[in-house]
């Protein structure tokens, strides 16, 4: 009896663990496409963020600037890296709870176009 209770543990231990592991490799495909600046209350320039499915995303800014970095998405947030001439720019938004806003840390949020 003390065996099929150890197995028992066994099973529903490695069930458990399957579960993480498919919750740590999140389905991200809501985030892929266009996401525009929507609500902006610091005023800052207008730009626009293209995820694709390769982990990249390019930052089309207001002036015509361009630049392209890498993201991940865990849990309720997304980070972007984008790297610069001078340095590498970390940036974080908190997804909202239905996958239709990014939201900055200053209020600020894009919605998906």
């Amino acid at each position: 009896m003390n065996r099929s209770i150890g197995r028992l543990l066994a099973v529903i231990f490695l069930l458990a663990m399957a579960g993480c592991m498919e919750n740590s490799s999140q389905d991200a495909s809501w985030l892929l496409g266009k996401w525009e600046l929507a609500h902006n209350p610091e005023g800052d320039d207008e730009d626009v963020l293209i995820f694709d499915s390769d982990d990249t995303v390019t930052v089309l800014a207001e002036k015509g600037g361009k630049i392209q970095g890498s993201y991940t998405f865990d849990g309720n947030v997304v980070k972007i890296s984008l790297p610069t001439e001078r340095k590498i720019i970390e940036v974080e938004f908190d997804v909202s709870s239905d996958h239709s806003k990014l939201i900055y840390e200053s209020g600020a949020y894009y919605n998906k176009h």
